[in-house]
């Protein structure tokens, strides 16, 4: 009787632990799969954990709610990167998007390093964000709302609107360069340096 009880077990066990259950890594032959007619690769929902280095990809690059957990060195891609609600903790140096880059709700992220190129917006909502770096050149919009960030960085320039909504922001530098609107979303800001400049409106 024993016997049969672990019989059962491990069978029990081999069907829990099953290799669609189990994370894994994505190679070049096995992400042609991924691929659409336009170029565009989607590994929503899916459990790999990481991509094979060097990867110069045509198309969008949808990872949102994937179990991927660090992107490779090399990485470019030609159109948008959506990281939204993975445990992603870092984006690399080099890494090039040529589109928009989405970590919303990456709440493993902490620090947002320089030497990253983004020709489009940057989304960080809801994300752990604490830290972006100096001399950070946004091409699009920025938006930090619902993240523990505290400080805007130095000489930060944001070429769209710049969204602070239930941040920990309660100060803007006075270098800072804003191309469209700025959005305080209910933020506590209310010392606004004569040197900042703001294209459009700032809106509380």
């Amino acid at each position: 009787m024993p016997k049969l009880n672990t019989a059962l077990i491990i069978f029990l066990m081999s069907i829990v632990i099953s290799p669609l259950s189990m994370a894994e890594m994505l190679n070049k032959h096995r992400l042609i799969n991924h691929i659409d007619s336009y170029g565009n690769i989607s590994l929503r929902n899916t459990n790999y954990t990481e991509l094979p280095d060097g990867l110069e990809l045509k198309g969008n690059v949808n990872l949102a709610n994937s179990k991927i957990i660090k992107l490779p060195k090399g990485l470019i891609i030609d159109g948008n990167l959506n990281l939204a609600n993975t445990t992603i903790k870092t984006v690399p140096r080099g890494t090039q998007v040529k589109g928009y880059l989405n970590l919303a709700g990456t709440t493993q992220l902490k620090r947002y390093t320089s030497g990253i190129k983004v020709a489009g917006f940057i989304n960080f909502a809801g994300s752990g964000l604490t830290e972006l770096p100096p001399r950070l050149t946004v091409n699009g919009d920025l938006s930090v709302i619902r993240t523990p960030l505290a400080l805007l960085p130095k000489q930060l320039t944001v070429k769209g609107n710049l969204y602070l909504g239930y941040s920990k922001v309660t100060a803007l530098p006075d270098d800072i360069i804003v191309k469209g609107n700025i959005y305080l979303g209910g933020q506590q800001i209310t010392d606004f340096p004569e040197s900042i400049k703001v294209d459009g409106y700032i809106f509380k």
